[in-house]
């Protein structure tokens, strides 16, 4: 097994920087993992967030990975808009649901309006957490989206897919609405906090192709997506993340030639697409994660995850952008911590650079 040579924080800025690093960097994403094995409830962690970070710094030392800690509530923007979300206290650790949503009737689309930043719900939270995290040291992850999976939380998912079709104007309308609540957030937290101490985090699960074709993703999520990014490269930021939920391999030349991820961009995918495939696409000034299968971690033995790990690692660990060995979604909490040592035990037995 080799010796790290660099800290976590010294080789997460040599991958930003292009420069030589001593392994693979990992980032088990750990999330509300954090709390199950701090013996806390997802109550706590989702509605408490000084101690959602103090999990995830108890997580990082245990596990010894590279990531910073994050905070996002699922579905979080759907209780901002006015939808009922429900964080169930049994058992200890239950992921947040929406029991109403925000719009259930195309006429309660005329009443539909940008959350207050003061008193969201959820939002209120995520700011608490951005500062509690700078204030030790970290950067701050602005939420950019996407629109459409904003869409998705305020009116429901089946609605949304059937509005699509017959109501275009009503989604565009929610879509405008989620885009100017994302920038409104964006604009607070880079007026704060400084564009170079911003990092830019949006994942797209309601684009996959599983759920809509690329045309579906070229009318209405691409316009907004691309807002988003022009406006806060304007206003400084550089550091992006992208996660493709799912299979998005027929959208990627609308990430390359729309969307453009500015260089040193994070790229992180599904289980659903070739690895090797999407780093060729995207190429060597893109930064590419994954995409171990989050299945496999939550049932399968350290063994498999070791095993799975070292060939993502073989094909990735030259990839001239970078590579960071992730799971393919967020880390399922109740994820056997043995599987999350095996993942960051692979980077060290077989992620080594010679330099």
């Amino acid at each position: 097994m080799g010796m790290d040579t660099l800290t976590s924080l010294e080789r997460m800025k040599a991958l930003s920087n292009k420069q030589c690093l001593d392994r693979v960097p990992v980032n088990p994403s750990v999330s509300l993992h954090a709390a199950a094995i701090s013996n806390m409830s997802a109550r706590e962690f989702y509605l408490e967030p000084e101690k959602a970070l103090e999990a995830q710094i108890w997580a990082k030392e245990f596990y010894q990975y590279d990531s910073a800690p994050s905070y996002g509530i699922p579905e979080w923007s759907g209780w901002d808009f006015g939808g009922d979300l429900q964080i169930p206290s049994s058992p200890r650790i239950s992921l947040p649901k929406l029991t109403k949503h925000a719009v259930e009737k195309p006429l309660e689309i005329e009443n539909l309006r940008i959350p207050d930043l003061e008193t969201a719900p959820a939002f209120s939270r995520m700011h608490q957490f951005a500062r509690l995290a700078r204030a030790k040291g970290y950067s701050v992850s602005i939420p950019g989206g996407s629109p459409m999976g904003i869409a998705g939380t305020v009116v429901g998912l089946d609605l949304l897919l059937r509005w699509l079709h017959k109501e275009p104007e009503l989604v565009h309308r929610v879509l405008r609405l989620a885009t100017d609540y994302l920038l409104q957030i964006a604009d607070q937290y880079i007026t704060e906090f400084g564009p170079e101490n911003c990092s830019v985090f949006s994942t797209y699960p309601l684009e996959c192709q599983a759920l809509v074709s690329p045309k579906i993703f070229e009318k209405f999520s691409l316009p907004y997506v691309k807002e988003i990014c022009v406006k806060l490269k304007a206003r400084g930021v550089k550091k992006w993340v992208f996660h493709l939920c799912g299979d998005h391999t027929r959208n990627l030349h609308l990430w390359t030639e729309e969307i453009r991820p500015e260089v040193r961009s994070t790229i992180t995918i599904g289980h659903e697409m070739d690895i090797q495939h999407v780093a060729r696409v995207f190429g060597e000034n893109i930064i590419i994660g994954g995409n171990i299968p989050t299945v496999l971690l939550q049932r399968g033995t350290p063994r498999e995850v070791l095993e799975a790990s070292r060939g993502i690692i073989e094909k990735m660990k030259n990839h001239s952008g970078g590579f960071i060995l992730m799971p393919a979604c967020a880390l399922p909490p109740l994820t056997p911590p043995i599987n999350v040592f095996a993942m960051v035990k692979a980077v060290t037995l077989y992620g080594q650079y010679d330099n």
